[in-house]
């Protein structure tokens, strides 16, 4: 018993007769004949009476197309019900972001989600990219927003660009008094650096500081340490503006930029070969206009801080 011989059934239940079931159908009479047939055999019960001008259900016909239109009203309603389920805003999200956005997006994102879609929310995880990239392959993460390094594929994950974030040089306030008006590789030699990992290969990386020695700088996994390193005027780095923005604004920091501008290029990343989910598109849509926005706050505070 499948759904198409439930619904020819109740068919011709409804038009009384099995020409006008055959022809609404679309289907031949011999052929519908050997439908009910079937059916009547697998039930073991006869469900029509073949009368001079057409037909009538049986009480267990009767009882069939009853519960027929139970089934087929909700069967109808799986098409509908799916793609609404796959157009609302529902469940949860679970999203990755490097130690370096949590105080740029994670707030920002959080309240402004829950904000315009009630029904859903947000759960974040702080990590390394290296990890959030594995997280996401593995399924545990729906999502991952970080520092996108060249050169570092893989055919699991799908990358989408969300944004710039400007690199600057920054110190302790009164530190870079009297460098110039830009960072250039010689300052970065004449400084106590410490940096990052990934932020160190974004300055190798560089054209114009690729002259700068492959030992520059002292290096810690740690984002929070190297800032906490700085703003106590023991050394100074290369961070992103969304990072240090309230330090700067704050005063605890200054800040001076590259010329030509040096920025990270921001990416979202989700599993390769499936359609994300209405909900994750929207946070990664969510993140592209907030990072618009501290980049063209980051714009009108001008070069240096």
């Amino acid at each position: 018993m499948d759904i198409r011989q439930i619904q020819h059934f109740s068919t011709i239940v409804r038009e009384g007769s099995f020409s006008r079931a055959a022809r609404k159908l679309h289907i031949g009479q011999p052929a519908l004949s050997k439908q009910i047939q079937a059916l009547e055999r697998e039930l073991g019960v006869e469900l029509l009476v073949r009368l001079p001008d057409g037909v009538r259900p049986t009480f267990a016909g009767a009882r069939l197309d009853e519960m027929a239109q139970t089934l087929l009203t909700y069967v109808d309603d799986i098409r509908s019900a799916v793609r609404e389920a796959a157009a609302s805003l529902v469940g949860t999200v679970r999203l990755g972001l490097s130690p370096s956005l949590v105080s740029g997006l994670a707030g920002y994102l959080q309240g402004r989600f829950a904000e315009e879609h009630p029904q859903a929310r947000v759960e974040i995880v702080e990590g390394l990219p290296m990890f959030l990239t594995e997280w996401v392959e593995e399924g545990r993460l729906d999502l991952g927003i970080f520092t996108h390094q060249p050169g570092h594929a893989n055919p699991h994950l799908s990358f989408t660009e969300v944004g710039l974030d400007e690199m600057l040089l920054v110190a302790k306030q009164g530190t870079l008094s009297g460098i110039g008006d830009h960072a250039t590789p010689s300052v970065l030699q004449s400084l106590r650096l410490v940096l990052t990992p990934g932020f160190r290969d974004l300055l190798r990386a560089s054209v114009e500081l690729g002259q700068a020695s492959d030992d520059i700088g002292s290096r810690t996994d740690s984002i929070h340490m190297v800032r906490d390193l700085v703003a106590r005027g023991e050394y100074c780095s290369v961070l992103p503006y969304t990072f240090v923005r309230n330090d700067l604004d704050a005063g605890i920091l200054t800040a001076v930029a590259f010329a030509p501008v040096l920025e990270r290029r921001l990416v979202a990343v989700t599993r390769a070969g499936r359609q994300p989910s209405p909900a994750v598109r929207a946070v990664i849509e969510m993140a592209r206009l907030r990072l618009g926005e501290l980049a063209e706050l980051r714009t009108s505070t001008g070069p240096d801080r």
